[in-house]
Order: structure tokens, then sequence, then C-alpha cells
């Protein structure tokens, strides 16, 4: 476990093509805890606004220091992991920031006003309470979901409905219309208000392939991804253009995707769906899981700085947990019936042997 410092313990390994496999007993578990928690878990294959994953089409994993533990499913099953590409979002902006490109109190407005390609003129960069709007407010602190941005539209089948999301009413301090793909743009004051919002991590995304003038999936793919052992042919990230003409993207929420408004590419760069959306396979995904585990480092290089790193989930039960204190990493695409996440750190009574 990480020592009171914070370092990297020295039994900590980073894996090559594939895994290394270890017993739970090698990964520093207690055996007959462990066993019995698997045996009084009950995983399947998730469903979600339509999605449903049948026999194989789930997959989960768990790790600790760099070593492949326990599986469930099948862990090279990849589809779309729903919110968990916030993550990754969050990751390019870090990697913006290590470069020098910006600083993530800087406003967006600086880079991109959105001139000539946004569809209204009140969602210009450099108009209303986005004169104001910086980096750090869209992308939201590190522990949270939440971002304060004062953009609140995260789902077009509710908004039409005249709500923020299933059961939860629209914030008072936010304007309706009624038309989602309207009313993507700051409602409030930049840094007044908190709300997890689908629409401004779209708006970041965008301003994110101005910054770079590069597809961020390359962006990741060359700075990161590649130097933890995620091929670039082995897992997408939905643009969105298609999320916003796929009407059925979630089948049970017809016209999800209509907050995602143009331009769908940057100075000929695909803009992709930062909000999520990205596919991967739990096997993959565990290695991004290890990497915030390790706050950055990874075979000694600290590839990008812990702030920018976090766990995040997504609706259609996939998510990245990482415990830096245990260093376990727990991947998950499409899976339901899981042991809670903080069981596991609770199992852990020794480091991993090697």
């Amino acid at each position: 476990m990480m020592n009171s410092r914070g370092q990297i313990p020295d039994w900590i390994t980073y894996p090559g093509e594939q895994w290394k496999t270890i017993s739970v007993s090698e990964a520093g578990f207690n055996s007959e805890k462990f066993d019995s928690v698997i045996e009084s878990t009950s995983a399947k294959g998730a469903t979600f606004a339509g999605e449903i994953h049948n026999d194989n089409e789930w997959g989960a994993v768990l790790t600790r220091g760099g070593y492949l533990v326990h599986a469930w499913g099948d862990p090279t099953y990849r589809f779309q992991t729903a919110s968990v590409g916030k993550a990754f979002t969050r990751a390019v902006i870090g990697l913006a920031v290590k470069e020098g490109l910006i600083s993530p109190d800087d406003l967006v407005s600086k880079t991109w006003t959105g001139e000539g390609q946004l569809s209204h003129p009140h969602k210009l960069l450099d108009q209303g309470h986005h004169k104001t709007l910086t980096w750090r407010h869209l992308i939201g602190p590190r522990d949270a979901g939440y971002h304060s941005g004062g953009f609140s539209v995260t789902n077009g089948f509710f908004w039409r409905q005249g709500s923020y999301a299933q059961g939860i009413q629209i914030p008072e301090w936010s304007a309706f219309t009624g038309d989602p793909f309207c009313d993507n743009y700051s409602h409030a004051p930049p840094g007044t208000v908190e709300c997890y919002s689908s629409g401004g991590i779209w708006r970041l995304s965008q301003a994110l392939t101005v910054l770079w003038d590069q597809d961020i999936k390359e962006v990741l793919d060359d700075r990161l991804f590649s130097k933890i052992g995620i091929q670039a042919r082995n897992w997408d990230w939905i643009a969105g253009r298609t999320i916003f003409e796929n009407k059925t993207f979630y089948p049970s929420m017809p016209g999800y995707g209509d907050f995602v408004d143009p331009p769908y590419e940057c100075n000929g760069h695909k803009v992709r769906g930062g909000g999520g959306w990205a596919i991967m396979n739990a096997l993959d995904l565990a290695r991004f899981g290890l990497l915030v585990a390790t706050g950055g480092v990874w075979n000694g290089e600290q590839l990008i700085d812990s702030e920018w790193l976090r766990s995040h989930g997504g609706g259609n039960g996939s998510f990245v947990y990482a415990s830096p204190e245990t260093c376990i990493s727990i991947a998950v695409v499409t899976t339901k019936g899981l042991p809670p996440l903080d069981s596991f750190n609770e199992l852990v009574d020794g480091p991993v042997c090697q």
C-alpha cells in the first residue's frame, strides 16, 4: 500500500501486452473473506435505457498493483461506457496543462469563441455568462462529478419533457425553451452553481479540439494510452455527430443526444463525444484505473499530474474505480450485481507478494 509519503510501493508492476494473473492471497487479500464476497455476488449484464446486455455482452476485472486478480463475464467485451469518457476528457485537459497550452483558469474564449460555428449567438463563448467561463469551470473538481460552468442540459429526452433527468426538475436558475439544442449554453455565472452536465462537457470537447488542433482521441493515443498499453485500434470514442444523429442511441430515450450541437468538426478534426461514450473493454479500462491509482506514474515516468485523473462511472453499468491507498483498480463494462467497490479495500490485509 502507499506509504506515509504517498510514494508508490516497490511491489507495483505495469502490465505489458497482457496482464499477469496472480492468486487472491498473492494479491494481499484475505482469501477466506474474498471468497465469501465473490460467492455472494451475482454479476450479470446491465440493462439501461433500452440497452440489454445478455450472454457475454458484459465484463469486469479486479486488479491490484498491476496484476489481474479476478474477472467476471467477458473482460474483452467492448461497448460504449456512457459517462466514463468524462474521465478521459479530463485527462486531455491535464495533458494540455502539462504541455503549457493552457492554464486551467484561463478563459475558454481566449482559445475559441465559436464565432461562425456555434448555432446561436447566445452560445458564443465571448457572450453572456460565457465571458468568465474557464476550463476549470467546465471540468469540475477531481473528487466530484459536478461542473460549475452554468450548463444544465445533460439529456435531450428528459429536457424536452421539462426535467433535468428522470425524476429531477430543471434547476431554478436555468432557462427552459423545451429545445435542448437551443438551451445548451451557460445559464448562470460560472462558479456560482454546480450541475452535472454532459452538455457542458460537449462544449469543452469542441474547445479542446480547437486548442489541440487535433482529434482528442489521437491526443490520448499519442501522449497517454500508447504508453500504458491501450492500443489505438482496440478502443474508440463515438463522435458527437453520431450521438446527435442517432435518435435511438439509447432506445428508450429517443432524442437523448439532441443537445449535441455543431460544430461536429473543428479545423477538419472530428469532435469526440467527450461527455462519455468511449468504447473500451474492461482489461484496457483497468490500465487507466492503474494510472489513476499510481497518481499518473507509469514505469517510473510521470505521464500526467494526478490532479487530472479520476475514477468515473456511467449510467449503463460501466465504470472505472481506483484506490491510490490500496492500489486496487476495478474496471467494469455494462455489468451490474458487483459488490460495493470499497468492500474490496476492506479485504486487503497486506502487500502484493513478489
